[in-house]
């Protein structure tokens, strides 16, 4: 899927702009609360919105160039839903923004999910608060990506990958998410992991690998910190921690109710802790 999607944005870029039609398919269907639902997306270029649906509805809506070959297979029996939207595409990247394509998913909130989204140029606003969400993938290439978790999930959540390209890139409200594990790698750009919210983990493991990009993690102060950084040339940022063995750890950690284990391996990045009441 990753190299079709490169093929795709890579064609899009490279081609001058001709006349185009703007088309729309919108699909809503019920999915069966008895299982996992694989839900599966792959957007190269547009605006992608993401939000939980009502039940256990799932709807799409897409407007998209007529030179795009959308697709949208929803497999009762497979418990599975795959999005994309493939085409040779023939368009300039400085005419992109002028495309107008948009895809915006709701996902249902009452189904346990193991969710992928990746996507390209543009601009991409995704908000999984209150979903029962067990895994996620996110993949955003040259974006400005907001991530949120506006309410607290339910159910287990067992892992959650973010990979960014050159973008401005933010998650928030993680605390929300439950998450036990939570990694982020990323090339260059702005990044923020934002730990707001009422349902941390006990125990979370995040894990940071970038190279010259730039990562700020807003972390409560209840919350207990312990930092293990392999880092070459990267600035990072202890925030009042102190140093137990090989590690840091904030005052109080051993007590805290909620703990944040976070492994650092940076190139010529920079991580900066930014505590908050």
């Amino acid at each position: 899927m990753k190299r079709v999607f490169l093929t795709i944005l890579l064609a899009a870029m490279a081609h001058p702009l001709s006349a185009q039609e703007l088309l729309s398919r919108v699909e809503t269907r019920k999915v069966d609360g008895n299982g996992l639902f694989k839900v599966d997306v792959s957007f190269a270029v547009g605006e992608l919105l993401v939000r939980p649906a009502d039940g256990r509805l799932y709807r799409v809506a897409m407007d998209y160039a007529d030179v795009f070959d959308p697709t949208i297979r929803f497999d009762p029996a497979g418990r599975s839903l795959s999005i994309k939207l493939d085409g040779e595409g023939g368009l300039h990247g400085e005419d992109l923004e002028d495309l107008g394509q948009r895809l915006s998913l709701d996902l249902p909130r009452n189904v346990p999910l193991d969710l992928t989204l990746e996507f390209g140029a543009l601009e991409a606003d995704i908000d999984l608060g209150e979903l029962m969400l067990r895994t996620g993938k996110i993949r955003a290439g040259a974006s400005h990506t907001t991530v949120s978790f506006s309410g607290a999930t339910r159910g287990v959540c067992e892992r959650l990958d973010f990979e960014v390209g050159a973008a401005e890139f933010e998650a928030l409200q993680l605390g929300n998410s439950g998450c036990r594990e939570i990694s982020l790698k990323g090339a260059v750009g702005e990044m923020t992991l934002d730990f707001s919210g009422e349902r941390l983990a006990s125990e979370t493991r995040l894990f940071i690998k970038v190279g010259l990009g730039e990562v700020r993690l807003r972390i409560p102060e209840a919350v207990g910190i312990l930092l293990n950084a392999d880092r070459f040339l990267a600035s990072v940022s202890r925030a009042g921690l102190v140093k137990q063995g090989s590690a840091f750890v904030s005052p109080g950690y051993d007590g805290a109710k909620a703990k944040l284990i976070i492994e650092v391996d940076a190139a010529l990045g920079s991580v900066e802790i930014e505590r908050f009441r």
